[in-house]
């Protein structure tokens, strides 16, 4: 081993540890104390729990999963390979700005730099590994052989992911239209094949949780049809090995095979890192010969936009309060960058409105409306706030620019909270219309509930950012610490739905109990609205509370 690889190997080593160091005394602070303890209470409930379930559950058959595994390794990338489809920028085997520091002008061929990003990567795979390893305990016969059948695995998946950011990356703007079109009809033949089968095994007339319990069997059916396992072929051995029922030398074979798998996938992403490089160099070359200096890029349509968006921005403040124009220039920047991801926004909602309003075709008529509406709330927590990152939490890197601004705090969060809100508010109140237009619920009950999951947005987006705003992290950010920030979010968005549901069902009775049938239904009305709008104004100072106390010496996450 020659020096610069035990620098780069030192250099990840001491990174973790730092990570690791940084975490466990942001933990301790005395300002994030209500925080930690909270994670450490849903960190405790969820071990228990899931130690608990995976006890009293029985095993499964072994070549089930071998086709689960290999076939979720394929549905993921699919996925992704989509997603990634769509997006121009990838940043996998880029510097970041500390690479760039520490490693920008050492003499690192990009053999090493490559190894060096999956070595950085395995560190989370290890940790996934861990978890898949508690939930498939019961299933297998070795647990030795299950790490490391699944280590494999993620290891492979997550370096194929890499593979296919760098052909995106090389790919020209005709073949990437190409590539896009083939990979969204791809996608969508395989969300349509979910569908089939979750439609397929459910029966007729069954309430809209049967239909969203049946996700995971129909994944299952999906994950082992014969195409995905035929794509699947790559993660075959890890599979095989995982679920290995008693060691022969066959095991021993399936064990070097997949392990190889890593090699072969580290010296594939080299050769394509290579010629992305040479066809980028060589269409820059290409356009030069051309005469054509300058690519048109998202930034020409945002500067052709800045003089109309100026103009409407002047005019809004004729008619907005001197305390709240700050917030409307903070409101006019997100609206000018929200114009690149205008197209991505509207799908990701589009497929949450029809899973919305999939309970009316269920055939069930009594309890169409109210199962809308929860399907409205879920989507609202859980869905909404990654597909509209349009607040703080997409300007970690500007946050010293904005930390200089001379705006109140309670400003700052209604200029960077308003924008995501207001779209989340449009899906909520065009589905309930398209909801109420078929099952005609009447005025009372879709303004009642418009307002209520208004300021459920309200109170979603206030939370999320005032939890990145205690605990920041880079978008791309991996790790021990976002594994266990997802799943306590998860939990918590659980407990606040499952809150708010008891609260509802509590003021209901007391209305029913203290007042006549005619004036109990607008009391309650008025009391949920004006209790949800509270919580979500409370949100909004609490976010506005953090923004504050945000430190930029020792808040700041390094990369």
């Amino acid at each position: 081993m020659n020096l610069l690889n035990r620098h780069l190997i030192w250099l990840t080593f001491r990174r973790t540890w730092f990570r690791m160091a940084r975490t466990i005394s942001r933990v301790q602070s005395p300002r994030r104390v209500t925080a930690s303890l909270l994670a450490m209470i849903f960190i405790g409930i969820y071990i228990v729990n899931g130690v608990y379930m995976m006890s009293q559950r029985d095993g499964g058959d072994p070549e089930s999963l071998r086709m689960w595994l290999s076939g979720g390794m394929v549905l993921y990338l699919i996925y992704h390979a989509t997603r990634c489809a769509w997006t121009r920028k990838q940043a996998d085997m880029e510097y970041t700005e500390a690479e760039q520091l520490w490693l920008g002008g050492a003499p690192i061929s990009r053999a090493t730099f490559a190894s060096y990003k999956v070595i950085g990567m395995m560190i989370s795979a290890l940790l996934k590994t861990a978890l898949i390893m508690v939930a498939l305990a019961p299933d297998v016969s070795y647990l030795g052989l299950l790490g490391i059948g699944v280590f494999a695995a993620i290891t492979l998946l997550e370096t194929t992911r890499m593979i296919w950011a760098r052909i995106i990356t090389g790919l020209s703007q005709r073949h990437h239209i190409a590539v896009k079109t083939a990979m969204t009809a791809i996608g969508s033949a395989t969300l349509i094949a979910l569908l089939t089968q979750i439609w397929l095994i459910t029966p007729h007339g069954s309430p809209p949780p049967q239909y969203a319990m049946n996700v995971f069997p129909a994944l299952g059916a999906v994950a082992t049809s014969s195409v995905i396992q035929w794509m699947s072929l790559a993660w075959q051995p890890a599979a095989c090995l995982a679920t290995t029922i008693t060691l022969t030398s066959w095991s021993a074979l399936q064990a070097m095979a997949a392990i190889t798998t890593v090699p072969i996938a580290i010296f594939v992403l080299v050769r394509v890192d290579q010629w992305s490089a040479d066809t980028k160099l060589a269409n820059e070359k290409q356009r030069l010969q051309e005469g054509n200096y300058r690519i048109p890029t998202s930034a020409d349509t945002l500067c052709d936009a800045l003089p109309v968006t100026g103009q409407l921005m002047h005019r809004i403040e004729r008619f907005v309060p001197q305390q709240f124009q700050d917030s409307v220039a903070l409101l006019w920047r997100q609206a000018l960058s929200i114009r690149r991801y205008s197209g991505t926004i509207a799908f990701s909602f589009l497929v949450p409105t029809f899973l919305c309003l999939s309970p009316l075709l269920t055939g069930r008529v009594n309890n169409q409306w109210i199962f809308i509406i929860g399907g409205i709330a879920m989507c609202t927590m859980m869905l909404a706030p990654p597909a509209l990152r349009l607040d703080f939490r997409r300007d970690l890197k500007r946050v010293l620019l904005l930390r200089g601004l001379p705006v109140r705090p309670i400003e700052a969060v209604l200029g960077q909270l308003t924008l995501p809100i207001l779209i989340t508010i449009c899906f909520q109140w065009i589905t309930l219309a398209i909801a109420a237009l078929i099952l005609h619920p009447g005025w009372e009950q879709f303004i009642g509930w418009g307002g209520m999951l208004a300021a459920l947005a309200v109170f979603t987006f206030a939370l999320e950012n005032s939890v990145f705003l205690v605990y920041p992290h880079h978008e791309n950010a991996q790790g021990f610490a976002m594994v266990v920030r997802a799943n306590i979010m998860f939990l918590g968005k659980i407990l606040v739905i499952a809150t708010t549901i008891a609260a509802l069902l509590a003021w209901v009775s007391i209305c029913r109990s203290l007042w006549g049938s005619e004036v109990s239904s607008s009391v309650y009305l008025l009391g949920a609205i004006t209790g949800t709008w509270a919580a979500a104004i409370a949100a909004l100072m609490i976010t506005a509370s953090c923004w504050q106390r945000f430190d930029l010496a020792t808040d700041l996450p390094p990369e």
